[in-house]
């Protein structure tokens, strides 16, 4: 059929009267006829095929506009420009008061100030709202076509059942969280798709897509690991979304493999300690009311195993922790629309969707039918949240400010969350504080504006669980994995074990059990608004400080327009100034006659502390014209990707560059890496990688080539897996070397035990003067353990290769959870490693520091490898 026919035939379709039509996922009418059905504007039912984004916005505008029970919003663009949509759909009454609705949930989720005879009449005359999240795992297809069909029924239909459902709720669907890595999906199948229909062999191509497949967003990152992190637009819309209602449910549906069946709560162990015992109730009474509907139809389900509820990022535990019933659902997948499953069966998108769409009708009902105790409920739970702060062992987190900025943007990050943040107005004795990192408390001195979270607040569950140094494991939990792992059964840890985010940070941080005294409250704009003053006209030049993020984004600015730098490496001043060790300089004799305004620009924009220097000489330490002081040189940088690479590594270090550094990066295939012109760039960044599948990807001309790239003056660095690459003695590159009992616990006979640390936090420190180190210093520095692989130095150890190592067992973990064997096998290894090649040099990180953009403390360590490695 042609396009104008198609065309043709949706409009026909659309005229049509619709009074007894009916979507395809198992509504029941009447339906009122001037609501369009999804096959009038799409021009196919439900569940035959993926809907694109152009056609779904098509169908959310004609319901809005068709229907008065419909509210459509768009609450983000996503990177590659398309709408991030929320509908709200209730009953014309509801519709019609829906700002005092809102209004009335705002105000039961926050209770404070408010009497109880207030808060009595508006749980009184509230709906429920329930929040229903589709497909922010852009290959999760179903859920977005189970979204058309509910959102038509509610809509349209003038059942008593639908009647009922809008008169108690005001329903909030997200019907795609994910644009951009939906529609690679979309188009991969519709690229893939034969005149015969889809193969349902499982191995076909239309079931794999293109590298590195759909699950993710335009950076390939899991947003569904980003609701507390809020580093993409799609997160920071939905998130102040969610902060403008507040909802009392919350589902997010997924899928999971095509040979499984539906899952839905409770989940399985571990649960985080901050979820109260009425959540758990909740997860009970909506499994009875999904039970009878999957029962009514004879389909296949399962709970409380496969999907844990302990990391608060995911779709679901942010708002759990906000006081939401929150709940993953998870649909066996139909991949391109139809696979034959291990059973023989064929799992079609229909079916998907249709399971789908009949889980989250389930949930509506029985808030409907709940509402009052759902609502009275929420309200309790943001109510006890206030007191279980009052009188819990922790009371408050206190978070030093640094020079660099770090707490700044900590304290932004927690207030996008919907936390309140106050700042002491001088410095202040805490009684009884507990360093983040230490067990025992003593007397401790915060300086004056240190920031303060007082746990006794309405979001205080969910600030404790992002802020507390430890997310605590039920004991029983590790006994049974201990005992699982010894019989080699696969663990229950789903991801990471630890998070903290004054560790993430690089903060100094306390908890208190009391709440100290002399706070303010503090805004988004009390501390955003306070940008760096434009430097002076510098006679001699510039200089500006290491390690912060606004001096990295400056650094790289600079270099990207093409001005001079030149790198200090020992501390100076010059009259108030003080400058560390690793200050930046910029000179002006030695640039454009622009390079003033250049400098004045760019500071501005970054928010970087630039000094004018009037002179070379230094008051103390180095004069700046000594030949210790070198100039950088403006790296061209590659970052390698495709397959075999790892997709999430690889997106990581791109939104590095892209939104934290702003530097550009030429992205190559490590397939053609063997016949790339190597010699045009100065720096190669390699994700994580498999070591044998990136080797064998390479074959002995790709190796050959990018060692004597590396050997002619090229500097590598490579991340996570791919470290493992390089201490490969096949590589020739670097004297680093994988433990030889790095796969296996112990290194004894018998069976070998899995040690791959479930995502820990571990205390490294810098033994070196390197200029990796610049900014970051050779004090305590939290990282991330989420492997099996450990190193080991060489016997002949250099001044300045190790960089940044593991600490001394006795003070190696700080946060999470190690198998018992690893923490003595970890410590004191290395984490950050660098050794001279030829006239190149090599950098390897044990670990990813750009892992979810979740480690800001790390971010300094990767720009400097990038700006300072290729000159060091």
């Amino acid at each position: 059929m042609t396009r104008a026919a198609v065309v043709l035939a949706a409009l026909l379709l659309a005229a049509a009267p619709a009074a007894n039509a009916q979507h395809a996922l198992g509504g029941s009418g009447p339906y009122d006829p001037a609501v369009p059905t999804p096959r009038a504007v799409l021009g196919y039912e439900v569940g035959e095929r993926f809907t694109p984004h152009h056609m779904l916005a098509r169908y959310l505008e004609r319901l809005a506009a068709t229907s008065r029970r419909v509210h459509l919003d768009t609450v983000a663009v996503t990177v590659e420009g398309r709408e991030v949509f929320l509908v709200a759909v209730s009953s014309e009454a509801n519709m019609g008061r829906l700002e005092q609705i809102r209004a009335d949930a705002l105000r039961l989720a926050d209770p404070r100030g408010a009497s109880a005879g207030e808060l009595v009449a508006v749980v009184a005359r509230v709906p429920a709202t329930a929040w229903l999240g589709y497909t922010v795992h852009g290959g999760e297809g179903s859920g977005t076509e189970a979204a058309i069909a509910l959102l038509y029924q509610l809509a349209a239909g003038r059942d008593p059942e639908t009647l009922m459902i809008l008169d108690s709720t005001v329903v909030l669907i997200d019907p795609v969280q994910n644009p951009d890595g939906h529609e690679r999906h979309v188009q991969d199948v519709i690229r893939m798709l034969g005149a015969t229909g889809v193969p349902i062999t499982p191995g076909a191509m239309i079931h794999s897509g293109t590298w590195p497949g759909p699950r993710t967003s335009h950076y390939y990152f899991d947003l569904n690991r980003d609701w507390f992190l809020l580093s993409h637009p799609e997160t920071r819309g939905r998130v102040a979304a969610f902060q403008r209602w507040y909802p009392m449910v919350a589902v997010d549906l997924h899928e999971m493999g095509s040979s499984s069946t539906y899952y839905f709560a409770p989940p399985m162990a571990p649960v985080n300690r901050n979820v109260p015992e009425s959540t758990r109730r909740w997860w009970d009474i909506y499994a009875a009311g999904n039970i009878a509907a999957f029962d009514a139809q004879g389909w296949s389900f399962f709970r409380r195993e496969g999907y844990d509820e302990f990391y608060p990022g995911y779709g679901v535990s942010w708002p759990i922790l906000a006081g939401a019933v929150g709940m993953t659902f998870e649909q066996a997948s139909s991949s391109g629309g139809a696979i034959r499953r291990s059973d023989g069966t064929v799992m079609t998108l229909h079916e998907a969707a249709s399971h789908h769409y009949t889980a989250a009708w389930a949930t509506l009902h029985t808030t409907a039918t709940r509402a009052r105790e759902r609502v009275r409920d929420f309200l309790a739970f943001r109510q006890s949240a206030i007191a279980d702060g009052e009188r819990g062992p922790m009371r408050a987190i206190v978070i030093d400010r640094d020079e660099q900025g770090r707490a700044d943007s900590l304290a932004l990050l927690l207030l996008g969350n919907g936390i309140d943040v106050r700042r002491l107005r001088g410095p202040a004795d805490l009684a009884a504080a507990t360093l983040f990192g230490e067990s025992a408390a003593q007397a401790a001195r915060a300086g004056a504006g240190a920031y303060v979270v007082d746990l006794a607040q309405p979001n205080g569950r969910l600030a404790k669980s992002l802020l507390e140094p430890d997310a605590e494991l039920d004991s029983s939990f590790i006994r049974e994995e201990l005992e699982s792992r010894r019989t080699s059964q696969p663990d229950r840890f789903y991801d990471l074990t630890a998070w903290s985010l004054p560790l993430a940070y690089r903060l100094r941080a306390w908890w208190t059990r009391g709440l100290p005294a002399g706070l303010e409250p503090v805004s988004a704009a009390d501390v955003a608004s306070r940008p760096a003053a434009p430097p002076a006209v510098g006679r001699y030049g510039y200089a500006f400080a290491p390690g912060s993020e606004a001096s990295v984004r400056l650094l790289a600015a600079l270099l990207r327009d093409s001005i001079r730098v030149w790198y200090a490496p020992r501390g100076f001043t010059q009259g108030a100034a003080r400058f560390p060790s690793g200050a930046l300089i910029v000179r002006a004799a030695a640039n454009d006659a622009d390079v003033h305004d250049a400098v004045r620009r760019h500071a501005l924009a970054s928010g970087a502390v630039v000094v004018p220097l009037s002179s070379a000489a230094a008051d103390s330490g180095t004069d700046l014209g000594s030949s210790s002081v070198f100039p950088l040189r403006t790296p061209r940088v590659a970052l390698v990707g495709g397959a075999p690479v790892s997709g999430s590594s690889f997106g990581f270090a791109w939104f590095a560059f892209d939104r934290r550094l702003v530097y550009p990066v030429t992205t190559i295939a490590a397939q053609s890496l063997a016949g790339a012109r190597l010699e045009e760039f100065d720096v190669i960044v390699v994700p994580s990688v498999r070591a044998g599948a990136f080797d064998g990807t390479l074959g002995d001309s790709g190796r050959s080539r990018l060692g004597d790239w590396v050997r002619g003056g090229g500097t590598l660095i490579t991340l996570d897996g791919a470290t493992a690459w390089l201490a490969a003695e096949s590589t020739g590159l670097a004297r680093l070397r994988l433990r030889r009992d790095t796969t296996r616990a112990d290194s004894a006979g018998g069976a070998p035990l899995p040690a791959d640390v479930p995502g820990a936090i571990a205390r490294a420190r810098g033994d070196t003067l390197s200029a990796l180190l610049a900014g970051v210093g050779p004090s305590d520095i939290p990282v991330l353990v989420n492997s099996d692989r450990v190193y080991a130095v060489p016997r002949d150890l250099r001044a300045g290769e190790a960089v940044i190592r593991f600490a001394p067992l006795a003070r190696l973990r700080l946060s999470g959870y190690f198998w018992p064997e690893v923490p003595a096998r970890l410590a004191e290894s290395p984490w950050l490693w660098t050794e001279r090649v030829g006239r190149g040099r090599v950098i390897g990180f044990a670990g990813d520091p750009n892992f979810r953009d979740h480690f800001r403390g790390l971010l300094p360590l990767f720009a400097n490898a990038v700006f300072l490695g290729p000159t060091m």
